[in-house]
């Protein structure tokens, strides 16, 4: 399953579903993940929540969520700093508390400085390339699976 999540303060956060887990990985599915482009705000803590929950509802013996992203939890209403940055540890603590595995992969260098913090020293990868984002995910579920 994948989502893009986007929002402006806490009275609108979206989720665009990309693909579900029982739909097949077809041309509508590529279409959605093609067409995924920046967006709003991300209020990262309330997005990792919300999926921990789906990943729950679903039978796995292994349940991932990778976060992309820029690496800096933000938004219009104070949701950034310090605040957002323990927000989204929070929901990355509780996640691993609950059987998931959270990850974020980030092209952002500046965001090294918060993510070791908020996912874990293990749990992140910085990439320079887009090139690069397939192999990242590997890594992870690699690291997480075996």
């Amino acid at each position: 399953m994948g989502e893009d999540e986007s929002g402006f303060t806490h009275m609108r956060c979206e989720l665009l579903r990309v693909k579900g887990f029982d739909e097949p990985n077809g041309p509508q599915v590529h279409a959605r993940i093609s067409g995924i482009r920046p967006q709003d705000h991300t209020r990262m803590g309330v997005s990792i929540r919300h999926l921990t929950g789906k990943l729950l509802e679903v039978e796995a013996r292994t349940r991932v969520l990778i976060t992309l992203s820029d690496g800096g939890p933000d938004d219009e209403d104070g949701y950034r700093g310090d605040y957002g940055i323990e927000d989204t540890r929070q929901a990355v603590l509780k996640a691993r508390a609950r059987g998931v595995h959270p990850s974020c992969i980030t092209i952002e260098d500046q965001a090294q400085a918060s993510l070791p913090h908020m996912f874990g020293p293990a749990s992140y990868r910085v990439v320079q390339k887009v090139a690069q984002l397939p192999y990242r995910v590997s890594d992870i579920d690699r690291r997480i699976t075996a």
